[in-house]
């Protein structure tokens, strides 16, 4: 008897993890959402190969400090200590070939040695489908600094 009941335990379990997992790779990502929470892990994790894998050649950041070029914000990203972040507030909509994504990001870290605001940021990304997946190719935020 208590045999069937731990088999009927171990296969609940099972049923319940048979549902779709969410994608936590690249290749396995299906929205837009998740594109920007790989993103910023990638940077949480300063993978710098995938998020520089992820910009397209022509990429332009919008910040309070005005616009950087594709070099110039793959700088400031890796001035990025971040220890964790969450998005809210997520916004997508096509555009074409193309995703526009909005959000609010709370982050907890640092850029620079300077802490960042505890506040949420306000961001917005442009992704665009290319042969090899997708690839963010504008973005603009609120983010103290240059981001």
């Amino acid at each position: 008897m208590r045999t069937r009941g731990l088999l009927a335990i171990l296969l609940a379990l099972l049923l319940t993890s048979c549902g779709s997992p969410k994608p936590n790779t690249w290749s396995g990502a299906t929205g837009a959402e998740q594109f920007e929470r790989l993103f910023w892990q990638s940077v949480q994790q300063k993978d710098w190969d995938n998020v520089e894998h992820h910009l397209a050649s022509t990429y332009v950041a919008v910040t309070s400090s005005g616009r950087l070029e594709r070099a110039e914000a793959l700088a400031h990203l890796k001035q990025l200590d971040i220890k964790d972040f969450t998005l809210g507030n997520v916004d997508v909509r096509p555009a074409g070939g193309d995703m526009v994504v909005t959000y609010d990001i709370t982050v907890h870290g640092t850029v620079g040695g300077q802490a960042l605001p505890e506040t949420p940021m306000h961001m917005m990304t442009v992704w665009q489908q290319v042969k090899h997946g997708w690839i963010a190719v504008a973005h603009a935020d609120s983010m103290p600094g240059k981001m």
